[in-house]
């Protein structure tokens, strides 16, 4: 694969995610996209080859920085090789821009490598962050993961549930 593929492949698995993505959240999802990249582990394993650590390393500097396409695709393309697997996420999205999450496999393999079967464009697979409460056909906050107060009541709901089940089912014991 040469870059332009590897480009292309980007650029066309990203409109389908904000396709796929806008169709299951309430948010508008612009197009004006920068990407998130995160390696799978940002730790140094001995299974990487010495290019695949220099890559790592290079990306570990980035860790909370937005990147525009050129640069994701110069950080992801080393000479025809490029992550083993991508999976792509909406982590974020205003009116103005949205954030597309990369999880990539630390290890770099040619075209020949990457898994046909899993996506339409290889390495590149959608996903969709479901919150812990969302219900089946209802949509939701993408940016839920960005909502403390939100997540910090549903963790208090969660908590004061579980504590009532529990109690019941101890009373229920106690019965028999």
């Amino acid at each position: 694969m040469n870059k332009e593929e590897f480009q292309y492949r980007l650029i066309e698995s990203t409109k389908r995610l904000i396709d796929f993505t806008s169709n299951s959240v309430k948010n508008s999802i612009s197009n004006n996209v920068e990407y998130l990249i995160e390696p799978s582990s940002r730790l140094i394993s001995n299974h990487l080859n010495n290019d695949e650590l220099k890559r790592l390393r290079e990306i570990n500097t980035l860790e909370g920085k937005h990147q525009p396409l050129t640069r994701t695709v110069d950080l992801l393309y080393d000479s025809g090789l490029v992550p083993l697997w991508i999976d792509m996420e909406v982590y974020k999205s205003s009116k103005k821009k949205t954030i597309v999450r990369l999880l990539c496999s630390r290890r770099f393999r040619n075209d020949s490598d990457l898994n046909y079967k899993v996506s339409e464009y290889p390495p590149f697979s959608i996903k969709i962050p479901l919150p812990p409460w969302a219900k089946k056909d209802v949509k939701f906050n993408i940016n839920w993961r960005h909502n403390k107060i939100k997540r910090y009541w549903h963790k208090l709901t969660w908590k004061w549930q579980y504590k009532r089940r529990m109690k019941s089912k101890k009373s229920n014991r106690n019965f028999y």
